[in-house]
């Protein structure tokens, strides 16, 4: 005989299944975001120490005396503090097995004045790298941040960083941007997403889920 009691005894066994599938779910998409995150960071420490290590072979003095001497030399543009134009900057480069620097080239750029000051900072160099034998020792890729300061975003993945003081106005958060893409993306407008995707891997150009994005927007942009 079906009663009031065990219909209800039913029903919040139902319930109490369906939280804790709920519960199930939100663990397990908890623990994968952690070890996606830690997995990122793990590789961007294993490219800091790896670049350490060979700057510290290369260099006189390591890597510290490259960053020190890069911290008194490298100056934030003026033109581009004032426009908030901030973000890693990926600088390849080769010095030669005679300590000679050349071949710098910018992966991805800043621009705004941010280019020269770096090009004419690593030309500077010329004399103070020691010499080698094996060639697989003479390519870098440095990732190098223009950071203004009280901006919220990435600061893990760049090897050297030139912080600028917060011009008149506050520059937009990273937070900002990926809100504007995200909309974008809702309203199937990828022309309005990929400008603001653009800006964020200015700003984190080791990023997979902005890359995945980049994606999503020319996707969208070619339909």
């Amino acid at each position: 005989m079906i009663t009031i009691k065990s219909i209800a005894a039913t029903f919040k066994k139902k319930i109490s299944m369906k939280w804790k599938s709920l519960i199930f779910t939100a663990f397990v998409f908890l623990l994968s975001s952690t070890v996606f995150s830690q997995s990122v960071e793990t590789v961007s420490a294993s490219r800091k120490a790896n670049l350490k290590n060979q700057l510290d072979y290369r260099y006189k003095g390591g890597f510290y005396s490259l960053e020190k001497k890069f911290n008194n030399m490298v100056t934030y543009p003026d033109f581009a503090r004032m426009n908030c134009i901030m973000g890693i900057v990926v600088l390849s480069l080769v010095v030669d097995c005679e300590g000679v620097p050349r071949e710098i080239k910018m992966k991805t750029a800043l621009g705004y004045g941010t280019n020269e000051e770096l090009t004419n900072f690593f030309t500077a160099t010329q004399g103070e790298w020691n010499k080698c034998t094996d060639d697989k020792y003479t390519r870098f890729e440095i990732p190098i941040q223009f950071f203004i300061e009280g901006t919220e975003t990435n600061r893990e993945d760049a090897l050297f960083i030139c912080e600028g003081e917060m011009p008149g106005h506050t520059c937009n958060d990273d937070n900002y941007y990926l809100k504007k893409v995200n909309n974008s993306l809702e309203k199937g407008n990828g022309k309005r997403a990929l400008k603001h995707i653009n800006i964020l891997l200015l700003r984190d150009p080791y990023n997979l889920t902005y890359q995945e994005m980049k994606k999503q927007a020319l996707a969208l942009e070619n339909e």
